[in-house]
């Protein structure tokens, strides 16, 4: 349960992160092409892929509340190095994989249950095309680098908090 909440909860972040509807992905630039419209989905006959804060907060404070000290509370992931990845248009979703650190399977891990643990866990993301095919990136990786939060929680800003706030 606790770790289909954290996906959950780490998909919606990427997904809001990393729409190519709502960011321009050129180098260096930060601006805002145009607002999200959740209402285009209810159109389409299709749920929104996204979550008002309000209701992800619900979600986010569950596991909170239900999760062990070492248990990891978030995942920060390169968005510049996502961008280049995601320019592949052939990728059409993204999957989030649960791994063993590399240093927790050389330092004797390998294959032993760690539950949540931030020093041993990490999270593998792989482009999927439209047949579900493994899209790699032009060198032939996939992405890993997530930084857990306990340790690399932001200190400042509104994403020091553990809920979404402005």
């Amino acid at each position: 349960m606790k770790k289909n909440l954290l996906f959950l909860m780490v998909a919606v972040l990427l997904v809001y992160a990393c729409s190519k509807k709502n960011t321009d992905v050129g180098p260096g630039s930060t601006d805002i092409k145009k607002p999200i419209d959740l209402s285009s989905y209810a159109l389409m006959g299709l749920d929104s892929p996204f979550l008002l804060p309000d209701t992800a907060n619900v979600m986010i404070q569950s596991y909170l509340n239900a999760r062990g000290t070492n248990d990891v509370k978030s995942y920060r992931v390169d968005a510049n190095s996502l961008r280049y990845y995601l320019q592949n248009t052939n990728i059409t979703h993204v999957r989030l994989m649960f791994a063993h650190k590399l240093s927790y399977v050389h330092g004797g891990g390998k294959n032993i249950y760690d539950g949540l643990d931030y020093e041993s866990l990490t999270i593998v993301i792989a482009g999927l095309d439209s047949n579900n095919n493994y899209i790699y990136s032009p060198q032939g990786a996939v992405m890993d680098f997530c930084e857990p939060c306990p340790t690399h929680c932001p200190s400042s800003g509104t994403g020091a908090s553990d809920l979404l706030n402005n």
